[in-house]
């Protein structure tokens, strides 16, 4: 009978400070198993940013169900709520980066502070990305909502005004990827879509490690309304975490690269707010 040979190699333990990447990408089992390891789910990453602050951010590009997973079992293993990164809670992230109210709702169940301002001085109200967590949160702080600005007649494009602004936003897109964003026009239906892709694509080349800065995009919805209305909206994200200097950062290179492009572009300089072109 031939001896069976003992393998003695085992395998390679886990390392506990995947904990950071498992909370930005949804996974709900590796964060388990990291906390299992005997990840600190208090510790902060090289940037600064605790698992918890990461799963918030990953609310834009994971699903829904899996994100909030992933924010209650670290809120349950002890993640805290009320840590800042240059004044940004969980929460704050969340109200930047989700594409709904879902993990808005979860943070301030589990007792997350909702009157905060960042650390240049921008509420939570002001820097939240959508319309309705923007609204929910002045409900709850009774922090009123910015006037919104004064809305300029639609100017429906003819199909050779298309053309031409067609022709500049190619050259945009061609600078701002040269300039190394993930440039991506007419990507998905709507902005959960666009994030979603852009950031896979983002990790696909390699991510800030590469030198990527970001990215940038519009959706076909955005297409849509810009043919109607004569504006295109752009959406845009800063690496290598979204922080306030980075999406200030990506925000500025846009502005003035669709400038040197010939369409003249609009923004306020928040991370809430996207940059409007002038495509006629």
């Amino acid at each position: 009978m031939p001896c069976k040979v003992h393998d003695f190699r085992q395998e390679q333990p886990l390392n506990p400070n995947k904990i950071f990447d498992a909370a930005r990408s949804g996974d709900v089992q590796r964060v388990r198993a990291c906390l299992e390891a005997g990840a600190d789910p208090a510790a902060v990453n090289e940037y600064g940013f605790t698992a918890l602050q990461l799963a918030a951010m990953g609310a834009n590009s994971t699903e829904i169900a899996e994100n909030l997973a992933v924010l209650k079992l670290l809120i349950d293993a002890g993640s805290p709520l009320e840590y800042q990164r240059d004044g940004r809670t969980a929460l704050y992230l969340a109200a930047e980066f989700a594409p709904s109210t879902d993990a808005v709702q979860l943070l301030i169940a589990a007792g997350a502070r909702v009157d905060i301002s960042n650390a240049q001085g921008n509420h939570i109200t002001v820097n939240a990305m959508m319309p309705e967590v923007q609204e929910l949160l002045s409900a709850l702080t009774g922090v009123p909502l910015a006037e919104p600005e004064p809305e300029l007649e639609p100017v429906k494009l003819s199909a050779a005004q298309w053309r031409a602004a067609q022709a500049r936003l190619n050259v945009l897109f061609e600078a701002l990827t040269q300039a190394g964003l993930v440039a991506l026009q007419d990507v998905g239906t709507t902005q959960s879509d666009g994030f979603d892709d852009c950031s896979q694509v983002f990790h696909e080349r390699g991510g800030a490690a590469a030198g990527l800065q970001g990215f940038c995009f519009y959706t076909r919805q955005d297409r849509n309304r810009a043919k109607q209305e004569g504006r295109l909206d752009l959406a845009f994200w800063g690496a290598p975490e979204g922080a306030d200097a980075d999406m200030l950062r990506v925000g500025e290179l846009i502005v003035r690269a669709a400038d040197a492009a010939g369409l003249p572009a609009t923004w306020n300089g928040s991370s809430a707010r996207r940059p409007t072109l002038t495509l006629y």
